[in-house]
């Protein structure tokens, strides 16, 4: 018997390819990754718009910070209108922080203009989370972020603020009757014949059952391991220089600047660790 692809497939990777969902980054990644028509039609759907052109489509963007933290972004993409997106797949309802989306939109911004450019010139950005369950528990499909100033027209209503970036938030959970519905029930399938959108059905059939697309999909699968792994790790050694460091500053033998230099933390970190210590008194 011939062998194939498959039979040089870890069988773990394999099952996870298999089990693999839309709402999951590896297949969100592979599946959109370059595709502007799979991105158009998940931004059309997002936004109820049917006039919108996407230009560029990219995954796992990394935004670059020299002075501390960068950014991996889930989908990256503009329209004809120069219009930006950044769309989120957020399964655990902490990382949909909207800390993390002021940092995404500083970071999206931060690497737009050029330095003859003003501020004016800053295109208009929508930063889409769409999250595995209603995290706010209202039951709505969508959630707009809307900004106002605390002043009041003619009529009553607060007078928005608008700076160009648009927030939304996506109920994972959402299975109403129309397009956003019924994307999100193909966003939290593993099967790709139990999908509504042709479009995503066969990328998503493509990378679960073509050798080829299966040999895609397991290279990220192995590479989101790895990361994982990666991360548990540096979470795991930065949770022993916390506790060092807590220690240390109960004995008061060291400076705030000591400690941190000793445990590899920022100085900013240890004096926060010493108000919580003097506030537990």
């Amino acid at each position: 018997m011939q062998e194939t692809v498959f039979d040089n497939i870890n069988p773990a990777v394999l099952e996870r390819v298999r089990n693999l969902r839309l709402i999951d980054d590896e297949l969100m990644t592979v599946v959109f990754s370059g595709d502007k028509k799979a991105t158009e039609l998940l931004i059309r759907i997002l936004l109820n718009r049917n006039d919108l052109t996407v230009t560029k489509s990219m995954t796992q963007v990394e935004k670059h910070n020299l002075f501390g933290r960068s950014v991996k972004l889930d989908v990256v993409a503009e329209d004809i209108f120069k219009t930006e997106y950044n769309i989120e797949i957020q399964r655990a309802d902490e990382g949909a922080d909207p800390r993390r989306i002021r940092y995404h939109q500083a970071m999206l911004d931060s690497h737009t203009l050029n330095r003859s450019q003003k501020f004016k010139d800053l295109p208009n950005l929508y930063i889409i989370f769409i999250l595995e369950h209603d995290m706010f528990e209202r039951g709505q499909a969508v959630y707009h972020v809307n900004k106002t100033l605390d002043i009041k027209d003619e009529d009553g209503k607060y007078l928005p603020f608008d700076d160009g970036c648009n927030i939304m938030y996506i109920n994972g959970d959402y299975r109403g009757d129309t397009p956003l519905g019924k994307l999100m029930h193909d966003f939290s399938t593993s099967n790709a014949d139990d999908m509504y959108f042709d479009e995503l059905a066969s990328k998503v059939r493509f990378h679960k059952q073509d050798e080829q697309g299966v040999q895609m999909a397991s290279k990220i699968v192995e590479e989101y391991g790895d990361i994982r792994e990666a991360e548990g790790f540096k979470q795991g050694e930065e949770k022993k220089a916390i506790e060092a460091a807590t220690n240390l500053l109960k004995m008061k033998l060291l400076t705030v600047e000591q400690i941190a230099q000793a445990q590899g933390l920022p100085v900013e970190k240890v004096i926060e660790l010493k108000a919580q210590i003097e506030a537990g008194k």
